[in-house]
């Protein structure tokens, strides 16, 4: 933004508010995008819409990693006012913020300054789905994360990854999800102030921010929810850690794992719950006690409480340590070498394209950047070592609302009746150590439900190690992402449907996490060239009971060692995840809604789930190999125990 002339100042002097507001306005009207700003201060008095399919995106530094150094930094003289509603920056679907510090200069302990919510989506429209806020510092915020608060209307997706801050109302009030968000690595402590140092901002007193966060804050108020996902939370000195709140539309059901509150009054307090199932907890420790004031279940497994704990409470019974994983975990990283593909009209990008992967490999990596845009790929393309094929947005992004931003592949190769998608050449082979896909929607809309769901080649696969995929969706695939004997792969945030294989996985030590399959996929994408489509109202009769239910196996790991499987989820399929073999395969904070067969299953080696929610079908089918399944719940049984057995 800074080296295009918008009007943004990174010296902090002059208000960058409407240079943000425009440039983002014109990648919005370029068809989506990132925004970046430059590491710098800038001044912003009032509130700005984050349009959808655009990334406002900064210099992002761990303030727990490099103190000072704090890259891109946001500081807020926007009116004060204590109303639960947008005031820094409004998200719009597909759409979010990755990078930012957040600093109010005018907040003080001494005569709190109430805000409105730094970071705030209201659904419905355009803003409804996949809202992201993602390696964010909140110095010393008021109120964090708000969604659907002031309005009555629901969201889908939110997803909060890396999210650091201390505040003196609360990290995050949420409400009305129909559809499973994912949170991981959130961090609410007044040592984000208490500590800060450098580039004009005044660190509170030592203890100071703590006593008044003791005495006032909330770390996470979580409302309606559904099968909401919550990985690595850590809460520090608040009055309240968690509090599980009333709803508008339904009530909280979800599950966590590795969480930590310390310092609390009270731990996690429970208001509003399912009565038919509840939540799960796993892996954590809690201080301040658990209280449950509802009919529904708060589960335990490897939890340790420290204080009492009230109502339905119950733990696993028995003496457990469950695994721990690196949540922090990410893919590899290219060289810093851009190459730009530049398209004549709408003709087919193939040859084009492979030239550029093969010129960004010979030179020894770099980014292979299609810009916003549909662009139709026929011939199947290899991806060199090193070299990532990236689209236009830093966040994950899904059609929806009528809106095709970003940067999205659509194509027909493979379709075919006696295809063999295990032998066939994928459309993308990523050829190489660390080669990737990042930001690129892949669809098929000449495959459509009506058509039957034909079989496909698979989309995406890979030839080496440390392959990754992320934030990106596969749309009427039959087969999707073949990463067999790939060690270290990485998927992250792929919204999918394919109709009979999502992720074919193996390897030594690979991770799959923030994950969704769900017909609305197909639903709700509006890519042209659509044949075959269907309606939302057509979800169940065309495509869930007559294909999903009866093909579709989401997970297969065939060879995997060490698989971490985390956050994610399937609505609508025949079976989650299915291991043919592998061994030492950890599934964490796991669901799914309308499966036609079982939720696991397991053939040979040996797999952990923990944290598992379910409706329909069953929760295991056990065939070989040693399966451990702790803290699961099903909608109307709350009676299912531990699973652990050698067959």
């Amino acid at each position: 933004a800074v080296a295009m002339g918008y009007a943004v100042d990174p010296s902090g002097r002059a208000d960058s508010t409407e240079g943000i507001r425009q440039v983002l306005n014109d990648c919005a009207a370029a068809g989506g995008g990132t925004v970046f700003l430059e590491a710098g201060d800038y001044l912003v008095t009032s509130l700005i819409s984050i349009p959808p399919f655009v990334t406002l995106r900064g210099d992002w530094r761990d303030p727990d990693a490099e103190g000072e150094n704090y890259g891109t930094v946001i500081h807020v003289r926007t009116p004060p006012a204590d109303r639960a509603e947008a005031g820094l920056f409004l998200l719009g679907g597909s759409a979010g913020v990755n990078g930012l510090t957040v600093y109010y200069p005018e907040q003080s302990l001494e005569h709190p300054v109430p805000y409105p919510f730094a970071f705030y989506t209201k659904g419905q429209g355009n803003d409804y789905m996949l809202s992201t806020v993602k390696n964010v510092t909140v110095i010393n915020g008021y109120r964090g994360i708000g969604a659907c608060v002031a309005e009555n209307n629901g969201h889908e997706q939110l997803t909060v990854d890396n999210f650091k801050g201390c505040f003196l109302h609360t990290a995050a009030q949420v409400y009305d999800q129909a559809d499973v968000g994912t949170w991981k690595r959130v961090t609410v402590s007044p040592r984000y102030w208490e500590q800060a140092k450098g580039r004009g901002i005044l660190a509170a007193k030592t203890g100071a921010a703590a006593a008044y966060m003791r005495a006032h804050s909330v770390g996470l108020m979580l409302g309606d929810l559904e099968w909401t996902e919550f990985l690595s939370l850590t809460v520090e000195h608040c009055r309240v850690g968690i509090r599980i709140i009333r709803g508008k539309r339904i009530q909280f059901a979800g599950s966590l794992y590795d969480v930590r509150i310390t310092d609390c009054d009270a731990g996690v307090v429970v208001e509003d719950l399912d009565s038919r199932w509840g939540m799960l907890i796993a892996k954590s420790y809690i201080e301040g006690g658990i209280r449950n004031e509802t009919q529904g279940m708060v589960k335990l497994c490897d939890v340790r409480v420290t204080g009492e704990c009230v109502g339905t409470v119950v733990p696993s019974g028995e003496e457990i340590s469950l695994p721990s994983f690196d949540s922090a975990a990410v893919p590899a990283r290219p060289a810093p070498r851009l190459f730009l593909l530049q398209r004549q009209g709408e003709e087919e990008i193939g040859l084009a394209l492979q030239a550029l992967l093969d010129r960004a490999g010979e030179t020894g990596g770099g980014v292979v950047y299609l810009p916003s845009g549909v662009y139709r790929l026929e011939k199947p393309i290899r991806v060199p070592s090193g070299v990532e094929l990236r689209g236009s947005a830093s966040l994950p992004t899904r059609d929806a609302g009528g809106l095709c931003g970003g940067t999205a592949i659509v194509t027909g190769y493979g379709m075919e009746e006696e295809i063999d998608p295990l032998r066939a050449e994928a459309l993308i082979t990523l050829d190489g150590k660390g080669a990737g896909l990042r930001g690129i929607r892949i669809l098929y809309p000449e495959n459509g439900p009506h058509s039957g769901g034909k079989k496909t080649a698979f989309a995406v696969r890979g030839r080496a190690e440390e392959v990754y995929f992320v934030d990106g969706a596969l749309v009427a695939a039959g087969y999707g992402v073949d990463f067999r004997g790939c060690d270290r792969h990485y998927i992250e945030k792929i919204t999918s449907c394919c109709y009979h294989n999502t992720f074919l996985l193996g390897g030594k030590g690979g991770v799959l996490m923030g994950c969704l399959q769900n017909g609305t996929a197909i639903s709700r994408c509006v890519v042209p060239g659509r044949k075959g489509w269907i309606t939302e109202q057509e979800l169940f009769t065309v495509l869930f009971d007559p294909i999903l239910r009866q093909t579709a196996q989401y997970i297969v790991l065939d060879g995997a060692i060490g698989q971490v499987i985390a956050n994610t989820f399937s609505y609508g399929c025949h079976d989650l995840i299915v291991q043919k073999r592998g061994e030492g395969t950890l599934a964490v904070n796991v669901g799914s809604d309308n499966i036609g067969g079982a939720q696991t299953v397991l053939r040979d080696g040996s797999l952990c789930v923990v944290n598992s929610m379910r409706y329909n079908g069953v929760s295991y089918r056990h065939e070989g190999g040693e399966l451990s399944l702790y803290n699961r719940l099903t909608i109307l049984d709350k009676s299912e125990e531990s699973y652990h057995r050698a067959l």
